[in-house]
């Protein structure tokens, strides 16, 4: 049975946490792990951050949406807006020397964490929408152990 939740915010900064936190309680309803499901809060929150950042000139106004979509082997999240797309997506690298601290980007390393954590990450701009589509598959569980 698949569900689907769709959340509508405005494309502002200080509502990406809400976004955040709504992804989370999603996940920990589904068989992922704490941290699973704290890496996939990341990458839905960095896709949020770069829609107000890059999608819209003047975002005051605008909204972006995030559907949940849930299956029997996956959870599916999509970040959507209507506004600048993207030039595709590439295989994300960073190009820093990881020896050196200093050298560390302090951006630019959204796509490379999503590319990272999703099993599958797909980027569509049609007419005037821009979807983002990241795929996680469930944690295989393990049988309980039965004493003998």
């Amino acid at each position: 049975m698949a569900v689907e939740i769709k959340m509508v915010v405005e494309a502002d900064l200080k509502q990406v946490f809400l976004v955040g936190l709504a992804v989370n309680g999603i996940c920990s309803h589904y068989p992922f792990t704490k941290l699973e499901g704290y890496l996939i809060e990341t990458c839905v929150v960095e896709a949020v951050i770069n829609v107000v950042k890059h999608a819209y000139e003047d975002p005051k106004g605008k909204e972006l949406a995030v559907i949940c979509r849930a299956d029997k082997e996956s959870m599916i999240f999509e970040v959507w807006d209507w506004g600048k797309g993207m030039d595709g997506l590439k295989p994300a690298a960073l190009d820093f020397d990881p020896e050196d601290v200093t050298s560390l980007p302090e951006s630019g390393m959204g796509l490379f964490i999503i590319q990272q954590v999703m099993d599958e990450v797909n980027y569509l701009s049609q007419d005037t929408k821009n979807v983002l589509t990241m795929t996680k598959k469930f944690t295989p569980q393990e049988p309980p152990h039965h004493a003998a």
